[in-house]
């Protein structure tokens, strides 16, 4: 059963599904999707609610002249779904696969039966929906109060603990146009931060990802320019 090798192989997710009555555990489907394909559109009516066992999502909200906002990036262990699946709502946002991703998905009459039964997956649920809420309230102040370079700072050292370790520095999955996005603002004011940060030998932009060649000067840039 393919859900549990991926349970055994995931701490997180096995952390989620610890105490999921079996019936419900094997109705959970496994679904694949390559980098740039969209797994769920805003505006459209989805009846699922998913975890990513593997990969990195982007979800953002997009405007009618085609600008996007991008409001989070997530990672294994996160899901999403839950916001519209109490009362079937469409999505708020779109989900784009970032990386080649991998979900776990369940149908909503079957997932109300869990919330139903599972009192750790109800209260999983609860506390990190509070956290998830703590996290966008924070994230809206900042992007009223404070400047871009402190923003972009701030987003690379968040994006750094999942980073990979190399010989020069720490390698993040964040493309230009990602956080183009993240800020809403043009890909030309984003080229001056990351033109500025690059200057002084803190990154190294390649294709599709930046290298953190000094955690501690890049710590540095974001609160000296809080207040620029």
């Amino acid at each position: 059963m393919e859900i549990e090798r991926i349970i055994e192989a995931n701490q997180v997710v096995s952390n989620i599904l610890r105490d999921c009555p079996y019936e419900i555990l094997k109705k959970w489907e496994v679904k694949k999707f390559d980098r740039g394909q969209i797994v769920c559109r805003q505006d459209e009516y989805h009846d699922y609610f998913y975890i990513i066992t593997q990969g990195i999502a982007n979800i953002y909200r997009a405007a009618e002249s085609g600008k996007k906002y991008s409001q989070s990036v997530y990672k294994t262990g996160d899901y999403f779904g839950e916001l519209e699946i109490f009362d079937k709502k469409p999505y708020i946002c779109t989900v784009e696969a970032l990386t080649d991703l991998k979900v776990l998905r369940i149908h909503r009459d079957v997932f109300l039966q869990w919330i139903d039964k599972d009192r750790n997956f109800l209260l999983y649920i609860t506390r990190t929906l509070c956290d998830s809420f703590y996290k966008l309230s924070k994230k809206a102040g900042e992007d009223t109060l404070y400047p871009l370079k402190y923003k972009v700072c701030n987003y690379m050292r968040y994006c750094l603990k999942n980073g990979v370790r190399r010989e020069n520095g720490v390698e993040i999955q964040l493309q230009k146009e990602q956080l183009s996005e993240q800020f809403v603002v043009t890909q030309r004011s984003i080229n001056r931060i990351l033109k500025l940060l690059k200057e002084a030998d803190i990154i190294e932009v390649t294709q599709g990802t930046i290298i953190v060649k000094d955690e501690e000067r890049l710590r540095d840039v974001e609160q000296e320019s809080m207040n620029e």
